[in-house]
């Protein structure tokens, strides 16, 4: 082995073997971990979904149309529809407008602002539509304390399409704006500096600027939102179930309830449409933020230019009162309702009591047992995929681009179907015995790990592959010309560089498994309960002020959570986390 220094015009550049340092290195070790990555992306990507689309046409086009060709599917597919459009158009018109506001105006708190709104994103679906649900009736203990409970007997204006479509909205109205913020990053601030000089309004520059070279951006924006209320199953659940208001999600949900896994090829069918209702608008979403994103392309973001002067106040006011309505309300709600003795109990200082969060949190055994299996499955899967993102972002960040986006397509495949299709797929690959070793892992808690490892490994692996691609590599070439092996220059050299980013994604992971009810509800068995999967009994039972207290802890761990990514924000590379990218430029938050 000969090593080199070839000082040419080009000045000095370490050769091994004839190769410039930044190929061979590259291309002579880590075979190992290619390899590690390609069954990463085999287990968890391509075989779950081959296997969902062998099940979905077993039997020919004629049969898969048989199945799908029933009036409670076209029912259930028209519902989806209905909801995913009312729903998108709601998230698209709260989430344009929230962006616009954090990026371009001098609002003050912009930080707390994105953080509320990417919290409401974060609190689990069911959680949102039982706050909701527990708000507007006439049993509410919040309305009763300020004297607006309905007459008793009143329906719940929160079941049924109404009440889906807005809470959906409201849910999915921060993915518009956190998608939107890119498109802000992409927009050159020299551009808008130029305008304002010319003597351009504020108002002209968004309405004749910004809007126009946002127009792929917030179309992208409205397909993701369109995508994701196809595939919610938590809030059609606890706002349709009730009242016979069946989407795609909910109608798998209800018949393997009822038949059980004899219906498995059924309920694949159906998987197969919803996974191509939203395939088809996650194909167009990607597809038009790459040419958007090649489009504009800025290094520095804008900064807030429409000086509210003393109309400042009135519009905080207007967007805190909103905000107040939309998310702290309903989970103030949440709090009351967990407060009384029982659903419907008037609240007052003397029929306060905490006995529902001492029978959730330690005397009730579903809900301790879905305490205990959630914090498991979502650290369990948060520390693994930890150790597997680094490997898999060490070769991706190395890997030629082509390869890199496919790679990563794959990968996020199990995240961009929704949850039920994925359930689905994990249940036609292990309801039988595994190949060779013959065992079955179908009902039990591994089958839900599996899942959600397929479901967020491109979540954990976003922010490790952004911090790869930021390193020096002369640090690492210094040790391979000092002959440091792989595994120790990944222990001891990329682990500690990207560490923030790594442990960032673990964080984000378990804030999504430990809520998490769309995969879990068909995986479950007795015994491995989540906590979305007790809620959801507890609410059906009648059981309101149990499921409140459950919800409510839920939501406090997330919002903990939340805050102690924010304390390392200063450590992980700008924009890492979602509610810094929907606030503004760091200096400009700071400022």
């Amino acid at each position: 082995m000969s090593v080199t220094l070839d000082t040419t015009i080009a000045g000095p550049r370490l050769s091994w073997r004839g190769l410039s340092p930044s190929r061979s290195w590259r291309q002579r070790e880590g075979r190992g971990l290619q390899l590690a990555l390609a069954v990463f992306i085999l287990a968890f990507s391509v075989v779950p979904v081959g296997r969902l689309i062998a099940a979905a046409f077993d039997g020919g086009l004629l049969a898969f149309w048989q199945v799908l060709d029933a009036p409670d599917v076209w029912r259930a597919a028209r519902n989806s529809l209905t909801v995913a459009f009312g729903s998108g158009a709601l998230a698209l018109a709260i989430g344009v407008v929230f962006a616009l506001i954090l990026s371009v105006t001098t609002l003050r708190a912009r930080t707390a602002l994105a953080f509320i709104m990417v919290l409401s994103l974060m609190i689990a679906p069911q959680i949102s539509a039982l706050a909701f649900k527990t708000l507007a009736g006439p049993a509410s203990p919040l309305l009763k304390l300020i004297g607006l409970a309905p007459s008793p007997g009143t329906p719940n204006p929160m079941l049924g399409q109404f009440g889906i479509i807005l809470v959906m909205g409201l849910h999915h109205a921060p993915l518009v704006a956190i998608t939107l913020a890119s498109g802000l990053a992409s927009i050159p601030r020299s551009l808008i500096e130029a305008a304002l000089l010319e003597g351009a309004s504020p108002w002209q520059v968004v309405a004749r600027i910004m809007l126009p070279l946002l127009r792929p951006f917030i179309l992208t924006a409205s397909l993701l939102a369109f995508v994701a209320g196809v595939g919610n199953f938590g809030i059609p659940a606890l706002l349709g179930l009730p009242v016979g208001y069946l989407t795609l999600p909910t109608l798998i949900y209800r018949r393997l309830a009822s038949f059980g896994p004899g219906t498995i090829g059924d309920a694949a069918a159906i998987s197969m449409l919803i996974a191509l209702i939203a395939g088809a608008g996650v194909i167009a979403a990607s597809l038009l933020l790459a040419r958007a994103q090649n489009r504009l392309e800025s290094e520095h973001r804008i900064a807030p230019f429409w000086k509210l002067g003393r109309w400042r106040l009135p519009l905080e006011i207007l967007v805190w009162g909103f905000v107040a309505l939309t998310i702290l309300l309903p989970l103030a709600s949440l709090v009351a309702t967990s407060l009384v003795p029982a659903y419907g109990v008037r609240l007052s200082l003397q029929s306060v009591t905490f006995a529902q969060y001492a029978e959730v949190l330690f005397r009730q055994d579903l809900t301790v047992r879905a305490f205990r299996n959630s914090m498991m499955l979502a650290g369990a899967t948060a520390i693994s995929l930890a150790a597997m993102t680094l490997v898999s972002a060490y070769v991706l960040d190395r890997a030629k681009p082509k390869i890199r986006a496919a790679a990563f397509a794959l990968i996020e495949l199990p995240y961009a179907v929704p949850g039920i299709v994925l359930a689905i797929a994990c249940i036609l690959l292990f309801i039988r015995p595994l190949p060779l070793i013959g065992v079955s892992i179908y009902a039990t808690p591994w089958i839900i790990l599996f899942a959600y490892h397929a479901r967020f490994f491109a979540i954990a692996l976003k922010p490790v592959l952004a911090a790869m691609a930021m390193l020096d590599q002369s640090v690492e070439e210094a040790a391979v010309c000092d002959g440091v092996r792989l595994g120790q220059r990944l222990r001891y050299i990329v682990l500690p560089l990207v560490f923030p980013a790594v442990f960032a994604g673990m964080l984000m992971v378990f804030l999504l498994a430990f809520n998490e009810l769309t995969v879990s509800a068909l995986l479950w068995s007795a015994g491995t309960e989540t906590l979305g999967v007790a809620m959801l009994s507890l609410e059906d039972s009648g059981l309101a002020a149990e499921a409140a207290a459950v919800a409510v802890a839920a939501t406090t761990l997330v919002c903990l959570l939340m805050l102690a990514m924010q304390l390392m924000a200063r450590r992980l590379p700008e924009n890492a986390l979602p509610w810094q990218a929907l606030a503004g430029p760091r200096e400009e938050r700071q400022a």
